[in-house]
């Protein structure tokens, strides 16, 4: 195995922080012997299309420095390669929400560097997301309704750092919009139930967190074959105000507005063309089909 790591950043992602923490990383690096290459995302894109074409045969991870869209990206790229090589991820996080760090307690990035010396691995699953012939790939969430509306406002906003999403999802809910939609899933034990009617929002999550620190799925494991659904349709604003205060604790599933299950795959039928909000990016639309690849990527854990 190659002793050499391979290094991508992203010098925009969370308002330059990949910028301000490069030279402590690459310092890192170097006092504890690691030779590494070193690439500079130059556009929306450019990292996808790295994983998807360079030989990493000489190295023995590809490090992200980056938010979750980079890592988004990456995956993407990865599973798009037509010869198939492995490699395994790896993840120093720069980004404003940073999920799949917090979920695993990496959000320092001297951890995940210690963590990337040591070379423990595991397997994690990722969502493949299928509409109008084209497919996408997940690893955090894929967002519905709501979650896609305050994605769409929350570029124009990302000075604000995580917490636009909260700020947005609030003026969301004073402004309360539902949407339609068929809804099918396929749950844990294969067990087909269907669901029709008006929704706030559908998120289907890999990762315990999402935005700023949100338990949206707090009992979501990255490698247990399943992605976690959270479905709220239609409700009073009060009550769903009082629902957005338990975001962050993750008791928001115990309230009666939730419907909340492990799923292999998901259907969602609607006559309107909503964006959706995947990883944190505004990609793909409704109508879609999500359906889970089990431990599809290696990653440092």
């Amino acid at each position: 195995m190659s002793d050499k790591l391979f290094v991508l950043y992203n010098p925009i992602s969370g308002n330059n922080k990949a910028l301000k923490i490069l030279p402590k990383v690459k310092s890192y690096l170097n006092n504890n012997n690691i030779d590494f290459d070193i690439i500079k995302s130059k556009y929306k894109g450019h990292i996808k299309e790295i994983l998807k074409t360079q030989d990493f045969s000489n190295y023995f991870s590809c490090c992200i420095i980056g938010g979750d869209g980079s890592f988004h990206e990456a995956i993407n790229g990865y599973m798009n390669r037509k010869d198939k090589e492995s490699i395994t991820l790896s993840l120093v996080p720069a980004g404003s929400g940073n999920s799949l760090a917090r979920d695993l307690n990496i959000l320092d990035y001297k951890l995940a560097l210690k963590n990337i010396l040591k070379r423990q691995t595991k397997s994690i699953d990722i969502a493949k997301i299928s509409y109008n012939n084209q497919i996408l790939y997940s690893f955090n969430i894929v967002g519905w309704g709501m979650v896609g509306s305050v994605g769409k406002k929350a570029e124009k906003y990302r000075w604000l750092g995580g917490s636009r999403y909260t700020i947005l999802s609030l003026l969301e809910i004073v402004f309360k919009k539902t949407y339609d939609a068929n809804i099918t899933i396929y749950d844990c034990n294969d067990q087909k139930s269907s669901f029709n009617g008006k929704f706030m929002f559908i998120m289907v999550c890999n990762t315990i967190h999402t935005g700023k620190g949100m338990k949206i799925a707090p009992k979501a494991i990255l490698d247990d074959g399943f992605f976690d659904l959270v479905l709220i349709e239609d409700a009073p604003r009060l009550k769903l105000l009082n629902l957005m205060s338990k975001l962050f604790s993750g008791k928001h599933i115990l309230d009666q507005l939730v419907q909340y299950k492990k799923i292999k795959k998901i259907v969602l039928e609607t006559s309107n063309s909503d964006e959706l909000n995947i990883d944190g990016e505004l990609k793909g639309h409704s109508p879609f089909e999500l359906e889970v690849n089990k431990k599809a990527i290696k990653i440092i854990n």
